[in-house]
């Protein structure tokens, strides 16, 4: 009841709509999570650069969906982690319903990390929240400590797609050995170039012969 209370004196607001709340919503409304809902599998080896991944699952298919962008802007830069961890779990349920029809799961969720830098002036990872929010759903632990970033803060943002992969290559680097039996479920916010996900499986694989599938919400690798 406290809570009931408290949320109709200060009513929490969709990140997407800006509309207050339901009792039972967090985060993000329902009627913003079925606009934007367009999931897409790729269930065959496809490459990142010169590196082959499993399948590629993204929760949205559309970026360029403004009332997405809204909700990852607000993940990314006004620190809402509520709506990364909501939208991660939309995307567990999704990986859940494929796994189940493959037969097929993952031994770990690797998110993809961000320099300690721009963790402290960000206050989090956004991609941390939505891995927690996958391992909510399908039941995987997550190694948030066995990939790291360096100290590089070359913002993405308006980058070519040459000088995005020249931005991030060799930025990331293993803290620690992996089984090279595992399955690994690499997790980002948002695919555009691949340049991120090329330079992460290639630390991934740096000691490790590892099965290597990518998950995220949104994806528009060119």
């Amino acid at each position: 009841m406290l809570k009931e209370f408290i949320q109709l004196i200060y009513p929490d607001f969709c990140s997407g709509c800006n509309q207050p709340l339901l009792f039972s919503e967090r985060a993000v409304c329902s009627s913003c999570l079925i606009e934007v809902k367009s999931s897409f599998v790729s269930d065959s080896n496809t490459f990142f650069g010169r590196h082959s991944v499993n399948r590629e699952i993204y929760a949205f298919k559309f970026f360029k969906n403004k009332l997405l962008q809204k909700m990852i802007y607000e993940m990314k830069y006004n620190g809402n982690k509520d709506t990364a961890f909501v939208l991660g779990v939309e995307l567990g349920l999704l990986i859940n319903n494929f796994c189940k029809s493959k037969n097929q799961d993952f031994d770990f969720i690797i998110p993809v990390p961000v320099s300690k830098i721009k963790k402290q002036s960000r206050g989090y990872n956004q991609c941390e929240y939505i891995a927690n929010g996958i391992s909510q759903v399908i039941k995987i632990p997550v190694l948030n400590n066995h990939l790291k970033r360096r100290n590089n803060l070359k913002s993405q943002v308006n980058k070519s797609r040459y000088k995005r992969w020249s931005n991030v290559e060799n930025q990331y680097f293993m803290t620690r050995n992996i089984s090279e039996t595992n399955k690994i479920l690499l997790v980002d916010d948002v695919v555009t170039t691949g340049a991120t996900i090329n330079s992460c499986i290639k630390a991934l694989q740096v000691r490790n012969n590892l099965q290597i599938s990518v998950a995220a919400l949104a994806g528009n690798k060119e």
